[in-house]
């Protein structure tokens, strides 16, 4: 992968890596690695606010839904069950500010909707000037509704001065309800979804445990260092390449921490995935002693090897760091990212190459309680470049998936994306609330093009199907198969 990073550019990357606290110059040692957490940020917000901190304008961690509410649920209940969800929730209605000594904390803020047109369009949030509505009394269409939800997730949050959440929520003519939701990364994840939407889908939050809340865990000096031991014999070894090109790293060491910041325009693809070969591949998963969820993060490695043809390769993998005694009050971000190399040996049986696979989802998971930031930090002080990150691959939960339908009637979704490639190949299953599977495909058009994106997702459509009945055969078979019966995609 190349970086292209002009000298104008790297300057002003340079300066905000400074003014975050996080220059591409080594530190004295590891140790000094920042773990804590202070102000009611927990660690991985603190990391998701320096991430911001670099770079203000990008909206690539803002993320949009469309709700649709059905059945008797009126715009006055879905208002009514917004401000409870901000009400309970205090990083929707806060900012971050500086403390006294630099370290970011929460402020509440007072926040309130308004009426763009009574009855009909409602708003919530710092709106952007180019996303702001008049009233017009004209019917309002999909098309708008969509449009409004864009404009809303390709705006910047200025988290110093807005809450991290916008909204506008439509009734129509008939009354049908429909709610577009912007929010920043800093106050959402997977894990947070449920809370947050089965509040705004059931108008009622669930009662808090009573638990008193517990500081989220900090890596100790010995665990960082394990972790980085880790890292530098896997990831981050010095003999990692990018798989899209078979390229060993050739940028600088400062350069390597600074392109990772450069935003890039990204599409995204939708493919169904067979729900027969989901279940042939839950049968796999308990033959070879994983979850499915591992399992699918296998499918994505073996996916690339049979893309790109790399037999050893890292893919990231985002995973859930929140603290299990967690009470429901406690709503933010929690997210991490595990990075795994997979080494398969073409020779091997499929069945072997998957019990591989596993195994090194199951032994990067073992360092997963040690937030990815620390992990950089880590490698940056000990003298290292910026880890080879091509390549995403994640198995999620849809945002509705769990939660009750309510006696008020279904409530269906509908992404939003902002526009942004947040890695040049991005391989994610979603798992539905019907428990089908589709596969989601974001890529940057500049560094894979559209003709490979739409190759990767039947490719990886390919392998569920091909995976169960080939399981004594050697992997490098099952390749060779997969590849003959996609050439006319791919």
């Amino acid at each position: 992968m190349t970086t292209l990073l002009t000298d104008e550019r790297l300057e002003v990357l340079r300066r905000r890596l400074a003014a975050a606290g996080a220059g591409a110059r080594p530190a004295a040692s590891p140790a000094t690695a920042e773990t804590a957490s202070t102000g009611g940020l927990a660690v991985a917000e603190r990391r998701m606010w320096k991430i911001y901190q670099l770079d203000p304008d990008s909206i690539s961690h803002n993320i949009g839904l469309i709700l649709d509410f059905t059945g008797s649920h009126t715009i006055g209940s879905v208002i009514a069950a917004f401000e409870l969800m901000v009400g309970h929730a205090a990083v929707l209605r806060s900012v971050i500010v500086a403390g006294a000594t630099g370290d970011p904390r929460r402020k509440a803020v007072e926040h309130s909707g308004r009426w763009v047109e009574p009855g009909a369009v409602w708003e919530w949030g710092t709106l952007p000037p180019h996303a702001a509505l008049t009233a017009t009394g004209a019917p309002i269409g999909r098309e708008q509704i969509r449009a409004a939800a864009e404009a809303l997730a390709q705006a910047p949050f200025d988290l110093t001065r807005e809450p991290p959440l916008r909204a506008r929520i439509f009734a129509d003519a008939d009354g049908a309800v429909t709610a577009a939701l912007v929010v920043h990364h800093l106050a959402v994840d997977d894990t947070s979804w449920p809370l947050l939407l089965g509040t705004l889908v059931s108008g009622s939050w669930p009662a808090v445990a009573g638990r008193p809340a517990r500081p989220t865990k900090v890596a100790s000096p010995d665990e960082i260092d394990r972790v980085l031991r880790h890292a530098q014999d896997t990831w981050a070894a010095a003999d990692v390449r990018y798989p899209l090109s078979g390229e060993l790293p050739s940028d600088s060491a400062e350069q390597s921490w600074l392109a990772p910041l450069a935003d890039a325009v990204g599409l995204r693809l939708e493919t169904p995935i067979e729900s027969a070969g989901i279940e042939a591949l839950d049968g796999v998963a308990r033959e070879v002693g994983a979850t499915l969820n591992a399992l699918l993060i296998g499918v994505c490695a073996v996916s690339v090897y049979t893309l790109t043809g790399a037999a050893d390769h890292v893919l990231l993998v985002p995973a859930d760091n929140r603290d299990p005694d967690d009470g429901p009050d406690r709503v933010g971000y929690s997210g991490n990212i595990v990075p795994m190399r997979f080494r398969f040996d073409p020779a091997a049986s499929v069945r072997d190459a998957l019990r591989a696979a596993v195994s090194v989802v199951y032994r990067a998971m073992e360092f997963a309680t040690v937030d990815y930031g620390t992990v950089l930090t880590a490698l940056r002080t000990a003298g290292g470049r910026f880890p080879v990150a091509e390549i995403m691959a994640s198995v999620r939960n849809a945002p509705l998936r769990g939660i009750p339908v309510p006696d008020q009637g279904p409530v269906n979704y509908e992404s939003v994306f902002h526009g942004v490639g947040n890695y040049p190949l991005t391989l994610a299953f979603e798992r539905g609330a019907d428990e089908g599977v589709h596969l989601e495909v974001d890529y940057q058009p500049n560094a894979v093009g559209a003709e490979f994106a739409r190759g990767a997702g039947v490719v990886v459509s390919a392998v569920v199907t091909t995976i169960p009945r080939a399981l004594d055969r050697p992997l490098n078979e099952l390749v060779r198969t997969v590849r003959e019966s996609t050439a006319a995609t791919t």
